[in-house]
């Protein structure tokens, strides 16, 4: 116990090793009889169980998201809207946003995502060894994030790249400038639109421009903000999620084969491994009052850590946590989050996971792992693959 109490004190989820063999930290933090805290990174409690975690999520006005979801916490800054604002004013910032990820738009969306996709798998040719995440799990959600915007599609290097070393930025402490140029990008896009954008537009930035809060127009920052998050938000949780769907398909060849027989499986089997990557691994709330949670004592400013990695591998509500069943029901997990701030992007996601998964099907007879090079894990608040090298088997070969 000794040994545990002294893993979790020293527990940093931006080591470089935070992800490996991370199931076994979670199985001990949801078997303690309290909430685990660590004292890294400014002190943090850890919520790891299922339960726990709808309880915070339920309840922003006692867990709040205002001061901040990342950890460390970054001090003065600009917000990420409406990640990092409360009700009744996160609802109206998402409200502007929410038309844009509906079902209706979103099944719009699915011949331009695709051409996107079925055109990264058709630039592999003939090659038999690659980089997954390189050449389909990355560049489609970054694309697809820029469709969104209306981004010229030139851009997406510059963006990926910011948007990496952004996240670098919140591991270290330390400013390379990315966060400004960043802004600095979005701020310049957004103020070249702003002549002739019009709510009549029907468009995403054009909804920025010309929507307003509180009975205000939004400020540029605002706008910056949260055309900002668009793109941090649709770049890596996606990305790790296509790349976690490859890596199981490639050691479990009976279930490529299950869903090319049972393809209506491929949307359970996109939700299930958006529970088993839950590439959102971890987010900050903040305690407003003194409370109690899960026979631990809270105070108005205590740090807490939604341990969303954890709590999807819960085996009270989901049996054989660690393995992905593609029949999985009920499932609800909590991959996308619960509550108020449940992932607005989740259905393009989603989409993005079932047009992969069926070009690959159609492609390919068999995805192997190749032994010779190693899987590379992210650490920090997004915690999954971002390195998979493979073998592709084509169809007929």
């Amino acid at each position: 116990m000794a040994d545990n109490a002294d893993e979790i004190a020293h527990f940093n989820l931006h080591a470089k090793d935070a992800r490996i063999g991370a199931e076994c930290l979670w199985a001990k933090l949801r078997d303690l009889p309290h909430l685990a805290r660590s004292e890294q990174l400014g002190g943090f409690y850890l919520i790891s169980r299922a339960a726990d975690l709808r309880k915070v999520l339920i309840d922003p006005a006692l867990f709040s998201s205002a001061q901040g979801i990342t950890v460390p916490d970054q001090g003065v800054r600009s917000r990420h809207i409406p990640a990092e604002t409360d009700p009744p004013l996160q609802k109206e910032y998402r409200n502007l946003m929410a038309r844009y990820f509906g079902a209706d738009r979103v099944k719009r969306m699915e011949p331009e995502v695709r051409r996107l996709a079925r055109g990264l798998v058709e630039a592999i040719g003939g090659r038999t060894h690659v980089d997954f995440v390189d050449v389909l799990a990355r560049p489609l959600p970054v694309h697809v994030s820029l469709t969104l915007l209306g981004l010229p599609p030139g851009d997406a290097p510059l963006l990926d790249t910011l948007v990496q070393q952004l996240h670098e930025e919140v591991a270290s402490g330390i400013r390379s400038g990315a966060a400004d140029r960043l802004s600095g990008y979005v701020r310049d896009t957004l103020t070249s639109r702003a002549a002739t954008a019009a709510a009549s537009d029907d468009t995403l930035v054009s909804a920025l421009l010309c929507g307003q809060v509180a009975g205000r127009a939004l400020t540029l920052e605002e706008q910056v903000s949260m055309m900002r998050l668009i793109l941090i938000g649709g770049f890596d949780s996606t990305a790790i999620a296509l790349a976690t769907a490859a890596w199981w398909l490639a050691q479990n060849p009976q279930d490529f084969e299950r869903l090319r027989s049972e393809p209506a499986l491929i949307d359970g089997f996109s939700e299930e491994i958006v529970r088993f990557a839950s590439p959102a691994t971890y987010l900050r709330r903040t305690v407003t009052r003194t409370t109690d949670l899960a026979g631990t004592p809270l105070q108005a400013g205590d740090h807490v850590v939604l341990a969303f990695g954890a709590a999807n591998r819960d085996p009270r509500e989901f049996p054989c946590p660690d393995s992905v069943l593609l029949d999985r029901k009920p499932n609800n997990h909590l991959g996308f989050g619960f509550g108020v701030h449940r992932c607005i992007g989740s259905m393009v996601a989603k989409l993005e996971l079932r047009i992969t998964i069926e070009e690959l099907l159609a492609r390919y007879s068999r995805l192997e792992l190749d032994r010779g090079a190693p899987v590379v894990y992210s650490s920090g608040l997004n915690q999954g693959i971002i390195s998979l090298p493979m073998k592709l088997h084509a169809v007929g070969c």
